[in-house]
């Protein structure tokens, strides 16, 4: 038997999670010594920071801490054991403001940001299982998973904006979408010309794109009925090409004697050119979904009139699932639910609206299973089920499958996991687990959390926007064609994107332990500067950053040693005050993005001090150096000093800008 109970995520179909410790105890009564459990923990899908963050969070939200229930799902931590990608991966929690008033405008501005922040990952963030496949990613590496579809359509609008090609998989709303309502419009324009408003639709709509200047101006001629005035009217209302609708309007009702609605609906699609407006996978399978639906209908012996019937009667049913397109080697986003997404992965997820509150809640009648039978119990006055032990563990049961839910939602990724975010106090939601999971707090416009999470980031919409705007993408040139020519179009140049940091070289010259070691020393470092760490728990935090990273025994406590030496060496020789210790006008792990003679630089600064006129850069080499590799390293690492300095003096507009490595193993600081 194989599964997993932190994936049971369908209580409400009736999944019984409590089957998973039921018959392991069962076997183990049964079977004695011959008996065998094993629980995976070697995860090959994602990439260290995703499993890092994973196992710090789901620790402590999947804990039993006394509520020994078998519906209660205890989180066990996975290895990982994906190997060969130089790349720890990263989650982000992108943070929006609250300038927005209704929820309807918070939804909207989450998702233009989430769609700035997947033309800011396009072609520049890198994806691939193994070294040698490595690329820039694409629309289909990703993936926005939601908890439920209420805001889908604000999510499409806003990809449709920033041309981001996506299909909604197993998505819902099919007779809501904007092809169907048109096709619709021309079906009960057929069934009854005196249909004004249908008429209206169809006219303004891609089949005839008739400006709504030219429709008041038919609406003053006479005739009962608009179409009656368009038959009266001599003007031609349509342009590029086209006969004047009513031409082709009274075409297809005449050939409705001769010709089956199907063929028509398709015929009308032909000849006005609207195919090409819908040129999105899912419109098109949309498109041939409604029509397949006619001619079922149809072939049933259905009239035109009944036709109409049915779709009038269906016209508000929002939960019919629209067409299922082949994603298969589409580039295009990937839009599901959680639970579509189970059992599937992608290189990059998004998972937005993670402070949406989950209602828990119960019908007045309830159908429940205990000791091995079935009750089933009415209540329906709310008050008492409020106070009913068997309700309430229902409720308790909802509650701890949403912890399974979030799980099922970060754990699909490969590479990248991005939330998205508005602050917000209410429990019962999946901000609120991750709250507890990494003690996110916030304090004004600050956010504070847990430091020492590898590969994590907090982003605000700014910093989104900036992301975006310094994203590389490919700009045709506009020309001009002339008749029967082809003019091969031109590019701009894009420019090549570089990340300025030394992680890959540390690893290569001394090991992963003193790249492990450097990472460390830098999160204790920072956490001193902005203060959220205090000097008498370095030891502390420094033991928990080892322990999260598997580092354990003699080993950890060597570690722990040469992290407390440096700590010390730095203190004696007065850099740690001077350096170190929070100061005024000053900057922590200050992140930078600028351009340079087609480059665009991105990377972070370990420490930037304004003394006096001058910004002092400071740059953390954390390893092992010889005397006698101090001169070759400074001017090894010039080039990147000098990056640095540049993204000063853009930062904050000035030339006065001194850079110095801090050579913490044997403390000394060195100008470059």
């Amino acid at each position: 038997f194989v599964g997993d109970e932190k994936q049971s995520i369908y209580f409400f179909r009736g999944a019984n999670v409590e089957i998973f410790r039921r018959a392991r105890e069962k076997f183990e009564a049964w079977l004695g010594d011959e008996f065998c459990y094993e629980e995976v923990k070697e995860n090959y899908r994602s990439l260290p920071a995703i499993i890092e963050f994973t196992n710090h969070v789901f620790s402590r939200i999947m804990d039993r801490a006394g509520r020994n229930f078998p519906w209660v799902t205890e989180y066990t931590p996975f290895n990982a054991y994906r190997s060969g990608v130089p790349d720890a991966g990263s989650v982000e929690l992108i943070m929006m403001n609250d300038e927005a008033e209704t929820a309807s405008e918070k939804k909207e501005k989450e998702a233009e940001v989430l769609a700035q922040r997947i033309q800011g990952l396009v072609g520049n963030h890198k994806v691939g299982r193994v070294p040698e496949e490595r690329r820039p990613c694409k629309y289909m590496d990703m993936a926005i998973l939601l908890r439920k579809r209420t805001h889908l359509r604000k999510y499409e609008e806003a990809l449709r904006r920033h041309n981001i090609p996506f299909v909604a998989v197993k998505g819902i709303g099919f007779y809501q979408e904007p092809e169907v309502a048109m096709l619709r419009a021309l079906i009960y324009f057929l069934s009854n010309r005196m249909d004004d408003y249908s008429l209206y639709v169809l006219l303004k709509g891609p089949m005839f794109n008739v400006d709504e200047g030219t429709i008041l101006q038919l609406i003053e001629k006479q005739g009962n009925s608009l179409f009656e005035k368009m038959e009266n009217d001599a003007a031609e209302t349509v342009g590029a090409g086209l006969p004047r609708p009513y031409d082709l309007l009274q075409e297809w009702l005449s050939r409705l004697a001769d010709m089956p609605l199907s063929e028509l609906i398709e015929y009308a699609l032909t000849c006005t050119g609207a195919w090409k407006y819908f040129h999105e996978a899912q419109r098109r399978a949309n498109i041939k979904k409604l029509i397949r639906i006619v001619e079922d209908l149809e072939a049933s012996g259905k009239s035109l009139l009944k036709i109409r019937d049915f779709l009038e009667r269906t016209d508000g049913k929002s939960d019919e699932p629209k067409a299922n397109v082949n994603t298969e080697e589409m580039d295009a986003v990937r839009i599901m639910t959680v639970h579509a997404s189970k059992g599937l992965e992608f290189p990059i997820v998004f998972v937005p609206g993670i402070d949406e509150q989950f209602l828990l809640r119960t019908d007045d009648r309830l159908v429940y299973e205990k000791e091995g039978k079935f009750f089933f119990k009415s209540l329906p006055e709310a008050s008492i089920r409020r106070q009913d032990e068997d309700f309430l563990v229902h409720l308790a049961k909802e509650a701890e499958e949403q912890k399974r839910l979030f799980y099922v939602a970060a754990t699909r990724a490969e590479e990248a996991l991005i939330m998205l975010s508005h602050w917000s106090d209410r429990e019962n939601t999946f901000l609120d687990f991750l709250k507890k999971g990494i003690n996110i707090e916030k304090e004004g416009e600050t956010y504070t959390y847990d430091q020492e999470l590898t590969g994590f980031s907090l982003l605000s919409e700014d910093d989104v926007k900036m992301l975006f705007e310094h994203a590389p993408r490919i700009k045709a040139q506009k020309t001009t064609c002339p008749p029967v020519s082809v003019v091969p179009l031109t590019f701009e140049k894009q420019a090549h994107w570089q990340s300025v940091t030394e992680t890959v070289d540390i690893r290569r010259r001394h090991g992963n332990d003193w790249a492990m070691l450097g990472d460390i020393i830098h999160r204790i470092f920072e956490g001193i500067s902005k203060g959220i760490i205090i000097e008498e728990n370095i030891l502390e935090k420094t033991g928990r950053m080892l322990g999260d990273r598997g580092v354990s025994g003699e080993d950890k406590k060597e570690k722990l040693s040469i992290i407390e030496r440096q700590v010390t060496l730095l203190k004696e020789k007065g850099i740690w005050q001077k350096i170190i210790m929070p100061a005024a006008d000053s900057y922590t792990e200050l992140p930078f993005i600028f351009e340079d003679r087609g480059s665009v630089f991105t990377g972070r600064i370990d420490r930037v001090i304004k003394r006096d006129d001058y910004f002092e850069v400071y740059d953390y080499k954390t390893f092992p150096v010889k005397e006698d590799e101090t001169a070759y390293l400074l001017k090894e690492y010039a080039v990147q000093l000098d990056i640095y300095a540049k993204a000063v003096k853009k930062l904050f507009g000035t030339e006065k800008v001194k850079s110095f490595i801090v050579f913490t193993n044997s403390g000394e600081v060195k100008e470059v």
